[in-house]
């Protein structure tokens, strides 16, 4: 009989490639402290079905609260279905936090169907919460929470980030963990997080948002070592993915615990999913033959740009030079430099999306070990710099309500100043620049769909080498196949980059 019901809401798009659904890590990382004072419940959308039925039956129990994390776009059109259920079935409390909330925190409240927001780190905001709403206390004076109170919205004070080395290990018991086992490489894993936040002030970045909140704080080598080990231990698992937001910026604290992974006679396998250019510039060969040696198999770097124009439109750390010689730095170790993409920032042009085709192409044929996501469409997140810039100079209008929130996406474009031409580039090469590359031999696909890729590569390549963006045939076919699959009894597991 759960006190307290957290729920994760479907991703939509962003779900894809990989065999099993990532750890609903920001959920678990939220109830830290909750969880040690109440019983409660994970209601992972992405694999509970019919979720309903679930529903209805936690409901029963009268817990406190409600809890979603949110991030921007497709996942707030499941938050909202979720949402708004609850709110036919009960008068249950419901609270948001994450991504979305944070960014925006009065237009979500402006929804019926949200009660209150949790505003940056969740873990110590979330426990004030839970006490003071099972005693029936006021919610007036806990700090990083807004609410509705009647007609008006209470706006507490901001919460300082939290001590992440004051943090218990995360309350992985709330899930049945190897139902978000991962395979890569052929190697199984699990999520952990070991760092949060970044130093760099990029002008599409969430982190840039909220000053105060995206600082880039860590644990201490000590315990990301117990973490990394336990999180081993208790699920089972040959290694860990490092979800972090730009792990090196510490680089002598990333060294140690490369080097201690290096002795450790488990052998552990690991992978971070952010590390920044300049970073990658820091290391020697020598440093970088101990990373390998280390069995760090992959690291995803933004890249997000080949033309030096749009670099410096968005203030990246790096230089078109300076990437070059990054991923010419890495190649030549077995460690997968995973390099992420956006087109359709205000000011480029249909020259400068070729600038970064052609950037692609040179970072692979460089570098063997070099993947790269999919070519995804710009998405303006709340109180950016680059927000700003669309909705003030080139006639953005923002999502006037949550539910419009709900049809953003990175795989179509979302902004209206791209000319007709470029629209029609960025919504059809989204798909063939899914496919140019070597991931998908990473991961652990049903048999149907690695050959599929396989066999679609070189005509996604001859899209993307000569910008054919024209009868995207291929695009329809896939679609037609999804609906088909997401029609039968047992649809298809989701997958996540």
């Amino acid at each position: 009989m759960p006190d307290i019901i957290l729920i994760y809401p479907r991703i939509g798009d962003m779900d894809v490639i990989r065999d099993k659904p990532h750890l609903p890590l920001p959920l678990i990382q939220a109830a830290s402290l909750v969880a040690q004072h109440y019983d409660i419940s994970i209601l992972d959308l992405r694999i509970s079905q019919p979720w309903q039925q679930v529903i209805d039956r936690e409901l029963a129990t009268k817990p406190i609260f409600v809890g979603l994390s949110v991030m921007s776009g497709q996942p707030i059109a499941s938050a909202l279905e979720v949402s708004r259920y609850i709110k036919t079935k009960s008068d249950v409390h419901i609270v948001w936090g994450g991504n979305h909330p944070t960014l925006s925190p009065e237009e979500t409240l402006s929804d019926p169907a949200v009660d209150s927001v949790v505003i940056g780190d969740g873990e110590e905001t979330l426990l004030e919460f839970a006490d003071k709403l099972s005693l029936q206390k006021s919610l007036r004076g806990i700090k990083g929470l807004w609410f509705k109170e009647g007609n008006e919205i209470v706006k507490n004070e901001f919460r300082a980030p939290v001590d992440m080395d004051s943090l218990p290990l995360p309350p992985y018991h709330l899930v049945h963990t190897d139902d978000y086992v991962q395979e890569y490489r052929g190697r199984n894993m699990i999520n952990i997080e070991t760092s949060r936040g970044c130093k760099y002030k990029c002008r599409y970045c969430y982190h840039t948002a909220r000053t105060g909140f995206h600082g880039f704080r860590s644990l201490n080598v000590e315990k990301s070592l117990e973490r990394i080990f336990w999180a081993c231990d208790v699920c089972n698992v040959e290694g860990v993915y490092l979800v972090d937001d730009n792990f090196f910026l510490n680089k002598d604290r990333g060294m140690e615990i490369a080097r201690a992974l290096s002795y450790d006679k488990r052998e552990i396998y690991w992978q971070i999913q952010g590390v920044d250019v300049p970073s990658m510039l820091g290391f020697s060969h020598r440093e970088l033959k101990e990373l390998e040696s280390s069995r760090l198999v992959r690291i995803s770097v933004g890249a997000e740009s080949g033309s030096p124009d749009t670099l410096r439109h968005v203030r990246k750390p790096h230089t078109v030079d300076t990437l070059v010689q990054a991923n010419r730095l890495w190649s030549g170790y077995d460690i997968n430099v995973f390099y992420s993409w956006i087109a359709g920032i205000p000011g480029e042009t249909i020259e400068d999306v070729k600038k970064t085709v052609e950037m692609m192409f040179r970072l692979m044929k460089d570098n063997p070990r070099a993947r790269l996501s999919p070519l995804y469409n710009f998405l303006p997140f709340p109180g950016t710099a680059l927000w700003y810039e669309v909705v003030e100079k080139h006639g953005f209008e923002p999502p006037k309500s949550l539910s419009d929130w709900g049809e953003y996406d990175w795989s179509r474009v979302n902004v209206p100043y791209l000319s007709p031409e470029m629209k029609h580039a960025l919504d059809n090469l989204y798909f063939a620049s899914l496919c140019i590359d070597n991931k998908f031999d990473d991961y652990a696909l049903p048999k149907w769909l690695y050959w599929a890729t396989r066999a679609y590569r070189p005509f996604a390549r001859m899209r993307m080498k000569n910008l054919f963006y024209h009868f995207p045939i291929e695009k329809y076919v896939a679609g037609l196949v999804e609906r088909i699959m997401s029609k039968s009894k047992q649809p298809p597991k989701p997958w996540t980059l």
